[in-house]
């Protein structure tokens, strides 16, 4: 890190305000920050299909941890949640001490939560992350008018714009006709990895015949696809298995769907893994990884940099994904994945031409891992916080 921004950092008090998972840009931003900054204020909002994970806040002084503080354990309807959120995320805020010189919401809601912080005169500067962008975010017409007038709101206001996609951008201005002068200014923030950290799990023994996903489980994340999938590279590899990390709305959906193909014995369900470092472990058990998102304007990936298909690449894992994410198309010419269309037929073939092939396998191990070495987390926040503070 540069001697000037290190420094500047020492002097700093941070909040992060977030809507977590498993996993995220925003609790590695919260790793990389806690020991550099002289106060830290972690503020995280677990979503609503993470069953009994109330919303908490994590306090970090001169990089040693201090305190852990749980919220009610209460889930209202999903409009009552958002009023519950802002008043945690605004009761925390005011009652750290001192002024916040940089608050980071993760979303437009939070974003806009930092923004009557700042008429506050409690916070300095706001950022706005933005993590995905959804132009139909709700099927409530309601919610969704406010999904939109937070983001407005957030992009003209804030002090700077941290999206993790170029097509956030161009998105805003198809979608809303936001562009020009009156925004703040838009940087891209690429989904980076640990690559210190992540090289040490690659001693891990893989199993070759195992597939892993991670992520959301919710449908338009198109695990179901990859379950189908499995009928058929199943009966062409008799020990080939599919793992899935993670949790969400649609898990019982997918678990009866297993159950209708007689894939038990072939389908494992690891539940959420709370520690990302644990996760990063079981991704390096497998050798091929999935991504098959919906390809549809209304998914989260469409305009967006997901994650977990760099946590893959970390860990040396092949991708076979759909060509929604903008890393698809250069991730195939890398020769690091391929991209199948959405049906079982394409995903199964995609499979089971990488699991036929030992030595294509290792190439586009080899080449994942290459390509992973161009999003070292350290770089992006590096670069990230150069422009904003």
């Amino acid at each position: 890190m540069k001697k000037n921004l290190e420094k500047r950092l020492k002097s700093l008090n941070v909040v992060i305000s977030s809507h977590i998972s498993a996993s995220g840009p925003a609790l590695d931003l919260e790793e990389y920050m806690k020991d550099k900054v002289r106060g830290l204020l972690f503020i995280g909002h677990p979503f609503s299909s993470m069953k009994g994970k109330p919303s908490f806040y994590r306090n970090y002084k001169n990089g040693e941890f201090k305190k852990e503080h749980t919220g009610l354990n209460w889930k209202p309807p999903e409009v009552l949640a958002y009023l519950k959120e802002a008043a945690c995320t605004l009761l925390w805020v005011l009652k750290m001490g001192g002024k916040v010189d940089l608050y980071i919401g993760s979303d437009n809601f939070l974003a806009y939560l930092g923004l009557i912080l700042k008429r506050l005169r409690k916070v300095k500067r706001v950022v706005f992350y933005t993590i995905d962008y959804v132009p139909n975010r709700f099927a409530n017409s309601f919610l969704n008018k406010l999904y939109h007038f937070f983001d407005r709101q957030s992009v003209k206001k804030a002090d700077i714009v941290w999206n993790i996609s170029e097509k956030i951008a161009e998105a805003r201005k198809d979608y809303q006709g936001l562009e020009g002068d009156s925004l703040a200014e838009q940087i891209v923030v690429p989904v980076g990895i640990w690559l210190e950290r992540t090289e040490k799990d690659q001693k891990t023994k893989r199993d070759r015949n195992q597939i892993v996903f991670l992520g959301h489980l919710i449908k338009k994340q198109g695990l179901q696809v990859v379950i189908d999938a499995m009928v058929r590279v199943s009966r062409k590899f008799p020990k080939a298995k599919l793992v899935v990390i993670g949790t969400g709305q649609y898990e019982q959906a997918l678990k009866r769907r297993v159950r209708k193909n007689k894939l038990q014995k072939k389908v494992l369900f690891l539940g959420f893994i709370k520690d990302h470092r644990q996760v990063e472990k079981e991704l390096a058990k497998s050798s091929i990884a999935v991504a098959t998102y919906v390809p549809a304007p209304e998914s989260f990936t469409y305009f967006a940099d997901p994650g977990k298909v760099k946590s893959y690449l970390a860990a040396g894992l092949p991708v076979v994904l759909t060509d929604v994410p903008q890393i698809a198309k250069d991730l195939e010419k890398k020769k690091g994945g391929l991209i199948a269309n959405y049906d079982a037929a394409s995903v199964s073939k995609k499979l089971v031409d990488l699991l036929g092939d030992r030595n294509k396998l290792c190439k586009y191990s080899d080449n994942a891992l290459k390509y992973a070495s161009n999003f070292d987390w350290n770089k992006i926040f590096e670069n990230a916080l150069e422009n904003s503070i």
